[in-house]
Order: structure tokens, then sequence, then C-alpha cells
């Protein structure tokens, strides 16, 4: 991921990265010391489009109860409010409880300073970094099916899977490549990589998930066999 600081002190960043919940498509991050929300490409580029009429009013006299939506849509706002009496911008996600932040004046002059910066960065990450990240993901998905084929006693749970994804030597994946993304994608994609993994050990082995004890299983009912009758021979009787 690429990381650019709005405000050094106040620990604000902005991140642009890869989300591996989605198909590795781009995910920018807003952080603060306590919070932070996930935008995509075409929210920030209608919040840059508004950014005018939003300084106006975050310039303007601090007034407590009035409230303006700038955007909204079905997983993200933007309005204002009063922070400490100054006009403040709030982006927060309307699907994760607590995920919002707060960016003042100044760190909105240094947002608008940044944009080129951040959209090229963007399209680079979409247009070469991620065709190569999604071919290296397969591959480590490849190189983990062969090595669960080895092991006798296969990873049977998530937390199984990511901690054998994260003991593979990453150098005996891919090697000689300029863009290694193997110890990123080991680190950060494993949960992922575990999913996809587990699910690929079910359907190709079933029967290595399957409790050998159900509660649901008939009992087992030992046969009774019949005696057998000792038979001793008499080497006295001729």
């Amino acid at each position: 991921s690429t990381s650019y600081t709005l405000d050094f002190v106040a620990r604000k960043f902005l991140n642009v990265g890869f989300d591996s919940e989605d198909k590795f498509k781009i995910v920018i991050h807003i952080i603060t010391p306590s919070r932070y929300v996930s935008i995509y490409e075409g929210f920030l580029r209608r919040i840059f489009s508004l950014m005018g009429n939003i300084l106006s009013f975050i310039l303007d006299v601090p007034q407590k109860y009035r409230k303006q939506i700038f955007l909204e849509d079905e997983f993200i706002a933007a309005s204002n409010m009063v922070y400490r009496g100054e006009n403040v911008l709030v982006i927060e996600s309307k699907k994760k409880e607590g995920c919002r932040v707060l960016l003042d004046r100044k760190n909105l002059m240094k947002l608008q300073y940044i944009e080129e910066i951040i959209f090229e960065t963007i399209a680079r990450k979409s247009t070469i970094i991620r065709p190569v990240v999604l071919k290296q993901f397969e591959i480590i998905g490849n190189y983990i099916d062969r090595e669960l084929t080895n092991v006798l006693s296969p990873p049977k749970t998530i937390e199984e899977m990511i901690i054998f994804i994260k003991n593979l030597r990453a150098d005996q994946i891919i090697k000689n490549i300029d863009l290694n993304f193997v110890s990123q994608l080991k680190m950060f994609a494993a949960p992922k990589l575990a999913e996809q993994r587990l699910r690929w050990s079910r359907e190709m082995s079933p029967e290595l998930f399957v409790d050998p004890i159900s509660p649901l299983s008939p009992p087992i009912i030992p046969k009774k066999y019949s005696s057998p009758s000792h038979q001793y021979n008499d080497d006295n009787n001729a």
C-alpha cells in the first residue's frame, strides 16, 4: 500500500491499497489515531469535485446546529459538524458503526494539494500492480494445493490453514522476479487464501473433514458370535 500524510502531528494519513476480500480492488483508507474509514475511488473523486463548496462551508463561522450533508450513498456519507469550535468535514461509514474521521481545513487543503498524486497512484496500482497481484495470488494458491497433498494431516480449520500458509517459505513459491508480492500476500491475504484452499480441500477430499464419530450416527452394535468349541488334540489317544 501507499500512504500519504495529511497531518503528521495529529497522525492523519491517507492510504491507497488493495482489498483482498473484494478481488483486490483499490481501497482508500483515511486513518486517524483512533478511527478510520474506507472509501472507494468514485466517492473520493466526488469529494474533490465539491471541494470548493466544502472548504467555503468549513471556513464559515461555526454554527453548532447547522448540519450540511455534502455527499451520501448507501455506503458512505460526508457531512459537517462543529468540533472544538471549528467546522470539520465528517466522512463516515453507513455500514460499520464507529468508522468515521474528522478532517479540518488544514487536512482538506493538504488533501487538495496531493489530489493528482493520489489518482496517479490509484491508476498505477489498478493497471500495473493489480494484475500482478492477482496472478501471484493464483500461483500461491496452486502452490498451497500441491503442498497440502504432501501433508499427512492437512489443516481442517481457517486458523490452522492460516498458520500453514504463513509457515510456507516465500522464496520457494516464486523466484527471481522484480515485482514479488508473495510475502505481503502471505501476511495480509492469508485469511482469503485459507478460505479458498480449505474449500478446495473439502471438495477434493471430503472424507478428511467428516467427524468419524458423529452424534447423529447410529450406534455401532457389535455382532454376537457363538463361542467356538475348544478342540484339543489329545496326543495320548491314538
